[in-house]
């Protein structure tokens, strides 16, 4: 927890069918996401924070976020807490901070498109020399629902003797710990308040990753996992972290060496749905299985 929790100004924008709130003095950060009348999923964290000797004091806040990866503390934790430039538009808004390390600045731009919200990421490289990074979105969920990252479930070969899929862990992550469950069909984490950490990961074969909570089903698509690509994490390009603050939901574009004068683009695509328990696995099935499928 940090000694000076910082105070988030804020703004909200109506796109119709969902709230949209972003910070003004920090980020790129989208703090608030909810459908009128409907809770909100997105967690709040002003007082808690990352300490690293190289940096400083790294803010989460809560909401969503761009980081760059692979993740390395004395690039990856660089603050991020000065205002950025706003630009309202028509259909959303976008929001830029200031340069950072290795002269990468961070944008975010929102856009709605019927009951479906665009989220664009840019790392845009400023400087003089070529940077190698992957775009790499985050968004802080509240604890008590369930993440869904789902599996790949067709075979890798006519015989079906290959193996078709992996799954990646980290250090901490325990699996004789109730929070991960791992199923034929999916990986699932429960947000639990436990005072613990897990982490996976998964190729993005599917598209979207989701959390159910309640009645309410966040979902997010990303681009498809491409084979051809270099993704960092040993090879996912969806990932899932809990601990007993919050649940974060991942996604990551592959790795690539951004130009001076050039951008990495990493595209999101969310929706929030009014469910039931009993429903969420039919809701899940039904979702289109890429996100070009949706037209945007």
């Amino acid at each position: 927890m940090g000694d000076n929790p910082v105070t988030i100004d804020s703004q909200t924008i109506d796109l119709g069918q969902v709230g949209v709130d972003f910070a003004v003095n920090a980020g790129p950060r989208i703090i608030g996401y909810a459908r009128h009348g409907g809770p909100q999923l997105f967690a709040s964290l002003p007082d808690d924070v990352i300490e690293h000797p190289a940096v400083g004091t790294y803010r989460f806040l809560g909401g969503h976020r761009l980081w760059r990866a692979p993740e390395e503390p004395a690039i990856t934790y660089e603050p991020d807490d000065t205002p950025v430039t706003v630009t309202i538009m028509d259909a959303g808004f976008e929001l830029v901070g200031t340069l950072g390390a290795d002269a990468i600045v961070k944008a975010i731009s929102v856009s709605q498109h019927g009951g479906f919200t665009i989220v664009d990421h840019e790392l845009r490289n400023e400087g003089w020399t070529p940077v190698r990074l992957a775009p790499w979105a985050i968004t802080q969920l509240v604890p008590g629902g369930t993440a869904i990252l789902p599996q790949q479930r067709v075979t890798a070969d006519e015989d079906g003797v290959l193996p078709n899929r992996h799954i990646v862990l980290w250090p901490y992550t325990d699996l004789s710990d109730p929070e991960v469950t791992i199923s034929q069909d999916q990986v699932t984490v429960y947000a639990s308040d436990r005072p613990s950490k897990s982490k996976v990961g998964v190729p993005n074969r599917l598209g979207w990753i989701a959390y159910a909570l309640g009645d309410e089903l966040f979902v997010k698509w990303s681009a498809l996992h491409r084979d051809s690509e270099l993704y960092v994490d040993r090879g996912v390009s969806a990932e899932c972290y809990r601990d007993e603050r919050f649940i974060e939901m991942e996604t990551l574009g592959p790795l690539v060496t951004v130009q001076p004068g050039k951008r990495a683009l990493h595209r999101e695509i969310w929706t929030l749905l009014d469910v039931s328990e009993d429903t969420v696995p039919d809701v899940l099935e039904s979702l289109p299985a890429e996100p070009e499928v949706l037209g945007l």
